[in-house]
C-alpha cells in the first residue's frame, strides 16, 4: 500500500492551514485574527518557488512528465541539518504545478521501504524514466565503489522494488535518457562526465563506457548530469564551476551534441543559485518539457550550511540556433509576478544578503513553518517579481516571531538602494515564543518591481545580534 502523504499545498500555504495557538482562522477569505489586530489574508491560486513544502526538503531535482500526464519531481531527500541526502526518497507530484503530493518512502536503503538487501548507505541523486511498461528507478549511493543502482516499480510512485547494482559503473548522480529509437542511455560521474548504452531491460551497461563526455579541467564539469533531447540537439546538463570559484559549483551549464554520447560542446549557463543562501556548495537539476514549455529545475540550500535544499522551477525558452538563455532565480517561479495582496512566506525569498537564513520550526501543531531568521543589522532580501499594477496597495503588515530588538524594515523596489515606499518599524520584545504583527503606510506604486526588504537596527553599533525572525508580509488597501 502507498503512503501517499498529503503535504498538498496551494502555491504558497499548505492547504491545511498551520495555525498558531493565538490565531483564529476560518475560511480562506475570512480574516485571520490575532490578539492584536485583524488581517485579511487574500489567497490566489498560483505556484511560487520553492515547490516542495515546508518542513520537506527535496534536491537534485529531475522532472518527468509520465504517461498518466502529472508531473513526477524525482531527488534526493535532504533531512538532518547540515546533512547531504537520507536514506529514503520522497517525490513530488502534480496535475497543474500548484498543488503538489508528497509520496513518502518509494525507494529507501533502510527503515520504511528498503528495498536494497545489499546496502544500508545514504542515498545521493536519483533519476526514472518509463520505458517499456515499466518504471525505472536508477538511485546512487555514498559509499563509493559500484554505487549506481536500478529499482522497478509498476507506477511512478513506487514502490521500486528488486534494487540491484548496476555493474561496471563507478560515479555518481546517473541520468537515464531513451531515444527516439527506443536506445536508452545511461550518463553519470564526478569530476568527468561518463555514459553507456543500457540493455534493453534497463538493467545493466551494454558496450563500450564512454569517459571525458564533458571534463572538469575543460568544461568545468563537477557532477548532476541530466540528458534530454529537443530539435534533433542532445542537451547534457551539469552541475559547473564556472563562476565563485573551484568549491562552489553554483552554475546549471550545458553542452550540447548531435549524439547522445557526444561529442559534447560547451554552450553556457542556465541558472546559479550564488546568492539563495549565505553557503553555497553545489546545484543540480534538469531541464524538462511540460506540456509544451520548457522549464529548469534546480535546488536553493537553506539553513546555515549548503543543506536542507528545496526544488524550484524557472521557464526558459531556446534561442533559434538551439542555445538557452540564463534565467535568473526567483520568487513567482513559472507563476508569472506576483499581486502584491498575496500573503507571502518570508522564506520564499529568492535571494539573501548578510546573515540572514531560511530556518524551520515545528509549532505545537507540529506542522512545520520556514521563516527567515538570524536576521541583523544591515542584510536585506529579495522577491522577485511583484506586479503593483494588479492591485492598489497603501499599507504594508508582517508577522515577526520570538525575540526583537528594536529595529525598522526598508520596504524598497528594485534594490537595497531603490525607491523606499515605506518603513516598517519593529519594537523589542521579550521571550521565545512570542510573535507580533506590525504595520505601516507605504507609498502606492504601479510596474513589475523586485521587492526587497532591507533590515535595520535602531542602534547602529548593534552587528553581532540577531534583530528578528520574519515569518510573513503582505500588503493591503485599506480605505
Amino acid at each position: 500500500m502507498k503512503n501517499l502523504f498529503y503535504f498538498i499545498f496551494l502555491s504558497g500555504s499548505i492547504l491545511c492551514l498551520s495555525l498558531l495557538p493565538a490565531c483564529k482562522v476560518g475560511s480562506l477569505n475570512e480574516k485571520r485574527v490575532t490578539e492584536r489586530k485583524a488581517i485579511a489574508v487574500v489567497p490566489e491560486y498560483r505556484m511560487l518557488n520553492p515547490i516542495s513544502p515546508p518542513g520537506l526538503y527535496i534536491a537534485d531535482p529531475e522532472v518527468r512528465q509520465m504517461p498518466d500526464g502529472r508531473v513526477y519531481v524525482y531527488g534526493s531527500r535532504d533531512e538532518p541539518e547540515n546533512a547531504w541526502c537520507s536514506n529514503s526518497y520522497n517525490i513530488l507530484s502534480s496535475s497543474d504545478l500548484v498543488n503538489w503530493h508528497v509520496e513518502q518512502f518509494s525507494f529507501a536503503t533502510k527503515g520504511i521501504g528498503k528495498q536494497t538487501g545489499y546496502t544500508d548507505q545514504i542515498l545521493y541523486a536519483p533519476d526514472c524514466i518509463y520505458h517499456n511498461g515499466k518504471y525505472y528507478l536508477y538511485y546512487c549511493l555514498a559509499g563509493g565503489g559500484e554505487d549506481e543502482g536500478v529499482a522497478v516499480a509498476s507506477s511512478p510512485y513506487g514502490p521500486f522494488k528488486d534494487a540491484r547494482v548496476i555493474k561496471g559503473i563507478r560515479g555518481i548522480d546517473p541520468s537515464v535518457f531513451v531515444d527516439d529509437d527506443g536506445q536508452a542511455y545511461l550518463f553519470w560521474g564526478q569530476g568527468y562526465a561518463k555514459g553507456a548504452r543500457l540493455s534493453k531491460d534497463m538493467l545493466s551497461i551494454e558496450g563500450v563506457i564512454h569517459d571525458s563526455l564533458l571534463t572538469y579541467e575543460k568544461d568545468a564539469f563537477n557532477e548532476a548530469s541530466s540528458v534530454r533531447k529537443r530539435n534533433g540537439i542532445y542537451y547534457y546538463v551539469y552541475g559547473g564551476h564556472q563562476r565563485h570559484g573551484e568549491s562552489n559549483c553554483a552554475t546549471l551549464d550545458y553542452a550540447t551534441a548531435t549524439s547522445p554520447l557526444g561529442p559534447y560542446t560547451y554552450r553556457g549557463v542556465i541558472i546559479d543559485n550564488w546568492g539563495s543562501n549565505k553557503t553555497i556548495v553545489n546545484n543540480h537539476g534538469c531541464i524538462a518539457e511540460i506540456d509544451g514549455q520548457w522549464y529548469v529545475a534546480y535546488h536553493r540550500p537553506t539553513h546555515k550550511g549548503s543543506t536542507m535544499r528545496k526544488a524550484c522551477l524557472e521557464p526558459i525558452t531556446f534561442n533559434p540556433d538551439g542555445t538557452i538563455p540564463e534565467v535568473e532565480m526567483t520568487t513567482q517561479g513559472i507563476g508569472g509576478p506576483i499581486s502584491p495582496l498575496y500573503r507571502m512566506d518570508a522564506a520564499r525569498a529568492c535571494l539573501l544578503s548578510g546573515n540572514v537564513m531560511v530556518t524551520v520550526r515545528c509549532p505545537a501543531n507540529d506542522i512545520p513553518v520556514e521563516y527567515l531568521s538570524a536576521i541583523r543589522n544591515g542584510d536585506h532580501a529579495y522577491w522577485k517579481y511583484y506586479d503593483f499594477s494588479a492591485a492598489t496597495v497603501n499599507h504594508f503588515i508582517c508577522k515577526t516571531w520570538d525575540k526583537n530588538l528594536s529595529g525598522k524594515i526598508e520596504i524598497r523596489l528594485d534594490s537595497p538602494e531603490g525607491e523606499l515606499i515605506g518603513e516598517c518599524n519593529i519594537a523589542p520584545s521579550e521571550g521565545n515564543t512570542a510573535y507580533a504583527i506590525h504595520e505601516t503606510k507605504v507609498k502606492m506604486v504601479t510596474g513589475k518591481h523586485a521587492l526587497v526588504l532591507a533590515f535595520k537596527a535602531a542602534d547602529a553599533d548593534v552587528k553581532d545580534k540577531d534583530l528578528m525572525n520574519l515569518e510573513w508580509f503582505a500588503f493591503e488597501n485599506r480605505k
